[in-house]
């Protein structure tokens, strides 16, 4: 068996209304974390949830080593969510999971496998256009695109499951409480000269997604979140931002 990374890892976990697979998700989480690395710590986090989500976290941190809890009330969105399990982090990196299964807990050892080869490690999807309807994926490759030409850089995509030196992240002042989130860090950090590698990672199948990607105060965060960011890169006139 290979020997475990020595880098120590807080993985969040951000759940809304997923008790059909919140505890797959966590199990499987912790499974590959405890089998790869030293140290690390699930913060899972229950986003106001009105299901059972809330009882399904609660039982899993008081059952799993190296497990928490943490209860939003109100729902405060995905990009908050992310930003206070940052703020609550004990560890060298911070590791986004999603509680809907979108990105399965079999791709997790690629991405982990990289941890200390780059101050970020970002993963893509393969299969995008099998995983998306047309529509989801059009929005997709456009949203790609356009912070592409923001940043500078060829990324294959924003909006998956990063992992930051956790310092990069708490120094980063983040704008975007919902699905704009990740697309305003890496930016700010790509421009910020910060580097990074990118893993391909395999997406839920189309009958597996439950994203809520679609709903209009989602899509209106993204909108958003691109506008700020085309006024400060604007404001710092092209010139590499400090986060």
């Amino acid at each position: 068996m290979a020997a475990k990374l020595k880098h120590s890892v807080s993985i969040i976990v951000a759940a809304y209304n997923e008790d059909v697979v919140v505890e797959q998700v966590v199990r499987e989480t912790h499974a590959v974390a405890d089998l790869m690395l030293e140290t690390f710590e699930l913060i899972l986090i229950n986003d106001g949830s009105t299901d059972r989500t809330p009882s399904i976290v609660d039982s899993l941190a008081g059952e799993l080593t190296n497990t928490r809890a943490i209860h939003n009330r109100p729902n405060i969105g995905f990009g908050a969510s992310y930003m206070k399990g940052v703020k609550e982090a004990q560890y060298d990196y911070v590791m986004l999971v999603c509680g809907d299964n979108g990105i399965p807990a079999y791709n997790f050892p690629a991405i982990i496998s990289k941890i200390g080869t780059a101050d970020i490690i970002i993963p893509y999807m393969l299969n995008l256009r099998e995983v998306k309807t047309p529509l989801r994926y059009v929005i997709s490759r456009t949203y790609t695109t356009f912070l592409n030409l923001l940043s500078g850089f060829r990324l294959h995509y924003y909006n998956g499951l990063p992992v930051h030196r956790t310092e990069l992240v708490r120094s980063t002042s983040v704008r975007s409480t919902g699905f704009g989130f990740q697309g305003e860090i890496l930016v700010k950090l790509l421009k910020a000269g910060h580097s990074f590698v990118e893993v391909g990672v395999d997406a839920a199948s189309k009958e597996q997604q439950r994203s809520g990607f679609l709903r209009p105060r989602n899509i209106a965060n993204v909108i958003r979140t691109c506008i700020y960011l085309i006024r400060e890169l604007r404001r710092r006139g092209g010139s590499k931002p400090a986060p």
